[in-house]
């Protein structure tokens, strides 16, 4: 469960426009400390109960652009958080592409553990429109799905190879 993925032209540099790799790896308990100003959500709270990786750009791996905390339960990956850091949010973000970066890497995780790429998380009102357009469905209140089929289609698009 410690496995360290790549993700091929996952992000765009804001500034460049260039495409960039990323990585997604576990976070440990050191490093979520370290990047806590970074982030509005205390993943802190869930490293007990949740895997939690963070996502980086291949050539700055100490600057963490995004965490999402998940955990297999029978069948689906419950993502309990996934966060963009604040440099990445409104006005003038750093990089763009990282939450559905986040969304693929659940749904590779999802895939690798025999869950079919089945996740389900707990979206924010605003974002819902967002996550609709990766093909997540609503299923009750702000709870939402990836089945299986649109998890593959993330998958292709940012693990062409592994």
């Amino acid at each position: 469960m410690n496995k360290i993925y790549t993700l091929t032209s996952a992000f765009t540099s804001n500034t460049s426009g260039q495409k960039c790799n990323a990585i997604a790896a576990p976070a440990t308990k050191e490093e979520i400390k370290r990047c806590t100003d970074l982030f509005d959500f205390d993943f802190l709270s869930l490293h007990e109960d949740y895997i939690i990786y963070k996502m980086f750009v291949y050539y700055e791996p100490d600057a963490v652009q995004g965490l999402v905390a998940f955990r297999p339960t029978p069948g689906i990956l419950e993502c309990a958080n996934m966060e963009t850091s604040r440099f990445n949010k409104r006005g003038a973000p750093l990089y763009s592409g990282i939450g559905k970066a986040l969304i693929a890497l659940c749904c590779k995780f999802s895939t690798d553990h025999g869950m079919d790429g089945y996740i389900y998380f707990d979206a924010k009102n605003r974002l819902i429109p967002y996550y609709q357009r990766m093909g997540a469905k609503s299923i009750f209140g702000l709870r939402m799905v990836i089945e299986s089929d649109n998890a593959q289609k993330l998958i292709d698009y940012y693990f062409k190879n592994s």
